[in-house]
């Protein structure tokens, strides 16, 4: 079998160890680089493990990257980094591998139709890792009318609601089902997160957010359901771990991860319920801006603030929702390239911070 070369941006993070983890269970892959911001003697000792190749930091940017990417030209680029620096990160990627793997979903978010034209002017593959994501793309099929994203509804589900403005950092981490990092199990909590992925999965299969519904299904068994027009409904079902779509995004068409773990359904209750709008209004607000860029990107950039700024003190977990609502209402605008969506995430988290000082 012909060995695949892989960079992994954002390799000491959650999706980038696992994918280490994946590849070495696998074989037949080789890390020529893995990225790092701040992480450099988890980053030294994952590269001692895993036999990669090449280490490059990023935390004054991304120009080594880049470059680094146009000299080797990987077969795969896997892109694990959150936020908006997942944008021209992707962009390149597209531009100079053969498949990216994409588990930042800001990328499609804020810059969705960039990466589609940048896909038009290259034969490269896109696969989402998200485990939602993934298990859509594993039950499409053109007669689709709708799909189902099911969410954990995070650390704070069952808090009653005039508790939510006492909710310290520590409390907020605390997610049900999945270990992840810092600002995407506030994002759980807040379902921002969910918010993000509905307007990913707008991008990647061609619909309107109207035709994505999300539950909270708290087994977490549940990944995704797709509804066709016959009537037919197609679940994708299995334990929640990222290493199955990280692995199956590698091999893709074919399954040579071997998992060999299945629920027992005889012990096992499937449960679903809405998504309570007074819980999680800042998942209801993606849907208010679907259709405009400018908006997104003030979304992403505001709730990137407003999760650090959490983490601080400085604001309660309940002011994350007000913050974003404020700063998407005032963000307008049309951008038409990457350099506009650059001055719309900059100026939205000068506002985001703004509005902080007003609380």
């Amino acid at each position: 079998m012909v060995e695949r070369t892989v960079v992994i941006v954002g390799m000491t993070g959650s999706m980038g160890s696992q994918a280490l983890e994946v590849i070495k269970k696998m074989g037949s892959f080789r890390v020529l680089a893995g990225t790092y911001h701040s992480s450099f003697d988890k980053a030294q000792s994952l590269a001692k493990e895993y036999a990669v190749e090449k280490l490059i930091c990023t935390k004054d940017g991304y120009e080594e990257l880049e470059a680094f990417l146009e000299q080797r030209r990987p077969d795969i680029v896997m892109v694990c980094i959150p936020g908006f620096a997942s944008l021209p990160v992707t962009l390149k990627a597209l531009r100079t591998s053969k498949r990216v793997l994409l588990a930042s979903k800001e990328a499609l978010v804020c810059g969705g139709w960039l990466v589609k034209e940048a896909m038009k002017e290259t034969s490269c593959e896109l696969i989402p890792l998200d485990s939602e994501h993934s298990a859509v793309m594993q039950l499409y099929e053109p007669s689709v009318e709708g799909i189902l994203l099911t969410s954990s509804g995070g650390a704070l589900r069952d808090w009653k609601l005039e508790d939510l403005d006492r909710a310290k950092p520590e409390d907020v981490l605390r997610h049900p089902v999945w270990k992840m990092g810092k600002r995407i199990t506030i994002d759980s909590a807040t379902m921002v997160n969910k918010g993000f992925e509905v307007l990913e999965a707008c991008e990647l299969f061609q619909l309107q957010a109207s035709q994505v519904e999300v539950l909270i299904h708290r087994e977490g068994l549940v990944h995704a359901a797709v509804f066709l027009k016959d009537g037919t409904i197609k679940m994708h079902l299995g334990f929640p771990d990222m290493r199955v779509p990280i692995a199956y995004g590698l091999t893709y068409p074919d399954r040579r991860y071997e998992h060999r773990k299945w629920p027992n359904f005889a012990e096992t209750q499937l449960r679903f319920q809405q998504v309570e709008k007074c819980r999680y209004p800042a998942f209801y607000l993606a849907y208010e801006i679907e259709n405009d860029y400018a908006k997104r990107t003030a979304y992403n950039a505001a709730d990137e603030v407003c999760v650090e700024a959490f983490l601080q003190g400085r604001i309660r977990f309940t002011d994350i929702a007000r913050v974003l609502a404020k700063v998407v209402e005032k963000i307008e605008g049309t951008p038409r390239d990457l350099q506009d969506l650059k001055d719309v995430d900059e100026a939205s988290r000068k506002l985001a911070e703004e509005v902080i000082e007003w609380l």
